[in-house]
């Protein structure tokens, strides 16, 4: 399916992080790096899309239409990945466009068509008289959902358990990560071979957010989710000094980019956690870095705005 197979870090590299705080607690801590997949399909991004573009491709679909907002991940790893596979893509965008957006700009120059709508209509997607009239210009496109979530994304990221299986000779105790949609937990839920636990940050407020992981993955597994909601900043894409400055000392003493919206959140909450005593002494956890690290050019952006 895909053009450059050799581009792909596939599986992507795992490692093992050690920091005295762990140590003092008798945590063990693995950092899955699927940030580093591709340059342009970072982390669970890439799993999403995989499936979705096939299906894209088997049914002849050379235009991919799908939402996204003015630093959508989502957008830019759309763009990336129908510039290697030769489809063409547009991105309904919620809002104006910036031309000097830097996650916009990295769609355009990757010919991504940008079409921008009223936030009214775009809450609604396929259901607003706006956004179907755009449809009706594109009538053979495949339609992806925000954030790329649906069953076919599930069936790529579940994919990651395949592979950490391998990589660590085993199951963790548990398995963290960030959540948006909660596309990306879902499919680990659904995985035929999940024996550990989930714990997922959530990036923004929510009281539903369980719920809907629940009914993504057909409550598979649901009694190994525990959604944190903790740890959001005060809402999506929010953030203060604290969070900056713990990104900044984590970096530092890793090398692993976070980036301020999704994996700065979640990797601080799980310190905080493992402070609080959250987890036995001899547990072992496995991170899985979900990308999204275009969202740094963007906050830079936006403070020098």
């Amino acid at each position: 399916m895909w053009p450059d197979l050799n581009d792909l870090n596939l599986p992507s590299p795992i490692r093992e992080v050690d920091f005295p705080l762990f140590k003092n607690k008798n945590v063990r801590l693995w950092v899955k790096r699927d940030d580093l997949i591709h340059p342009w399909l970072s982390g669970n991004k890439y799993r999403k899309l995989k499936y979705n573009l096939k299906s894209a491709i088997e049914n002849k679909c050379k235009t991919i239409v799908t939402f996204g907002g003015a630093f959508s991940n989502h957008l830019h790893a759309t763009a990336g990945a129908c510039a290697l596979l030769g489809l063409q893509s547009v991105g309904i965008l919620r809002g104006e466009i910036d031309e000097n957006n830097p996650t916009l700009k990295f769609c355009t120059d990757r010919c991504m068509k940008l079409i921008p709508v009223s936030r009214s209509a775009y809450r609604l997607k396929e259901i607003s008289e706006e956004v179907i009239e755009i449809l009706k210009k594109f009538p053979d496109a495949y339609l992806v959902p925000e954030g790329g979530t649906n069953q076919l994304a599930l069936a790529g990221v579940s994919e990651i358990m395949d592979e950490m299986t391998i990589q660590m000779g085993g199951h963790p105790d548990y398995i963290v990560l960030a959540c948006g949609t909660g596309g990306t937990t879902a499919g680990l839920l659904s995985s035929q071979n999940l024996t550990s636990n989930i714990l997922a940050f959530s990036a923004l407020k929510s009281t539903h957010l369980e719920s809907e992981i629940n009914q993504l993955s057909d409550f598979k597994h649901s009694e190994k989710l525990t959604v944190n909601t903790d740890f959001h900043f005060g809402g999506y894409a929010k953030w203060n000094n604290e969070l900056i400055n713990f990104i900044y000392d984590f970096e530092k003493q890793t090398d692993i980019p976070l980036d301020h919206v999704y994996n700065g959140k979640a990797m601080f909450g799980l310190f905080k956690l493992v402070l609080s005593d959250y987890f036995e002494p001899g547990s072992t956890i496995c991170y899985i870095h979900t990308g999204g690290l275009q969202g740094k050019d963007g906050l830079k952006y936006m403070i020098g705005k």
